[in-house]
């Protein structure tokens, strides 16, 4: 009953035969996988986040990340934009979780000098194991994996639902799925997270119903539902995205064998090198954007760049602008193409990059929706209000306010929460319990 349940149809190119071990993966135990020096650092800064008991930090958030590694393994996050290298998928995972705990701080007013209340810990947990988990269906929706032995001998197709991969054999090869289903992704993102919570975890976050509905919509994706935290998840993530491109990236992106990230790719003829050319111009166009949204060169919601519901919405002139000021590129369409292969926007129904909006301060306009637009937001952005006035908002205060109103069109203010001692989201300047600790109005 179980394989009828879980049946999906997966079409691929694998074969079942007997396969070369040089062309497979081998299967890893999580310490293996964790020893690389950078994921070390992280997983140190997670723990000293944390502020758990030694005893409780390896019951309920080291355990997770073991778990959480049995399944991942070297998987890549994408097949070839950001952490695209062997084990991207925890990689990206462990840094949107250290970011996230990073912000969180901000947002904890603590009754004693950096002492945090267990009150405090349990939302903070909550967004630990969000962080790590997020997205974690994608396992089952974006890969088709399949299992084979210490011979190379093929087993069986992985079911994620079933069992981790350690469990199953000794490699395993994966290809991804051309038709990745969002709304299936997001339920099965709950019934992973159910499966590789450490029972204590669960049953603490599952005691505290205002906390379960918040982690719910977290993982979920439902990131307006979960207010305070959802925004703080959608920075952490674009924070985590951010570093990949800003340090990770430039080392290459070739995905071989050779070193951390495979080897480093050149520039000099066939299709892979001018694909690599190709996102190294995109990257290049992403530094550009985050310097002049630091230095007030563009204003976020005046043309040519737009809050829209989803993303950020790119006109043309913002190309043209980068080419008047890099005059080695000549065309701004290349400039489009090249941060379009990077995969961090919106792709319009008919398969095309741009779409259309009517926006409400600035009529029709036509561009690429910039999805993934808070990686390049700075720490304080200049925004155009719904009055026409212009002001400076923290990247946190403009992505709290687009989740209620995301064209930014109306011109009420942001209420700004925090997390006391005892539990409660307050505001920050009369320290009133909110509406429903945490979640936004009508979530």
């Amino acid at each position: 009953m179980e394989t009828v349940l879980f049946h999906r149809e997966r079409k691929s190119s694998l074969s079942e035969a007997k396969k070369a071990l040089k062309d497979l993966t081998r299967i890893h135990q999580p310490p293996q996988i964790l020893a690389e020096e950078r994921r070390q650092v992280l997983l140190e800064k997670i723990r000293t986040l944390l502020q758990l008991e030694s005893a409780q930090y390896d019951a309920l958030a080291a355990s997770l990340i073991d778990t959480q590694v049995l399944y991942c393994q070297n998987l890549p996050e994408t097949a070839h934009s950001y952490f695209s290298q062997p084990g991207g998928l925890l990689d990206h995972a462990l840094n949107r979780t250290e970011a996230a705990l990073e912000i969180f701080k901000e947002f904890m007013i603590h009754d004693r000098a950096e002492v945090i209340s267990e009150e405090q810990k349990l939302w903070q947990y909550a967004l630990f194991s969000a962080a790590m988990l997020q997205g974690i269906g994608k396992l089952y929706i974006d890969y088709h994996a399949r299992i084979y032995d210490a011979q190379g001998q093929f087993l069986k197709d992985w079911n994620p639902l079933l069992e981790h991969m350690a469990q199953m054999g000794s490699y395993y090869g994966y290809e991804f799925q051309k038709d990745m289903e969002i709304s299936l992704r997001r339920r099965i993102n709950l019934l992973l997270a159910k499966t590789m919570m450490p029972p204590g975890g669960y049953n603490w976050i599952a005691a505290h119903g205002d906390v379960l509905a918040v982690w719910l919509a977290l993982l979920n994706e439902d990131e307006r539902s979960a207010g305070t935290l959802g925004a703080i998840l959608i920075r952490a993530d674009a924070l985590a995205i951010q570093r990949y491109f800003l340090e990770f990236a430039p080392r290459g992106f070739a995905h071989g064998t050779g070193g951390r990230y495979g080897g480093v790719g050149t520039f000099s003829g066939g299709a892979d090198s001018l694909i690599e050319k190709e996102r190294q111009v995109g990257m290049e166009f992403i530094q550009w954007l985050h310097q002049a949204l630091e230095h007030g060169q563009v204003i976020i919601n005046k043309a040519p760049l737009l809050m829209v519901p989803g993303g950020l919405l790119m006109c043309k002139e913002i190309f043209q602008l980068f080419v008047r000021e890099h005059p080695e590129y000549k065309n701004w369409q290349a400039i489009q193409t090249a941060f379009a292969s990077l995969g961090l926007h919106q792709t319009a129904a008919d398969g095309s990059m741009n779409i259309h909006f009517e926006h409400a301060l600035a009529g029709k306009q036509t561009g690429i929706n910039f999805t993934h637009y808070a990686m390049v937001l700075p720490k304080t952005v200049t925004v155009k209000t719904a009055a026409g006035a212009v002001e400076n908002l923290s990247s946190m205060e403009l992505m709290l306010r687009a989740q209620d109103d995301p064209t930014l069109a109306t011109s009420t203010n942001t209420i700004q929460t925090q997390l006391n001692g005892a539990g409660q989201w307050v505001t920050s300047k009369h320290e009133q319990p909110t509406m429903n600790a945490g979640v936004k109005k009508g979530g």
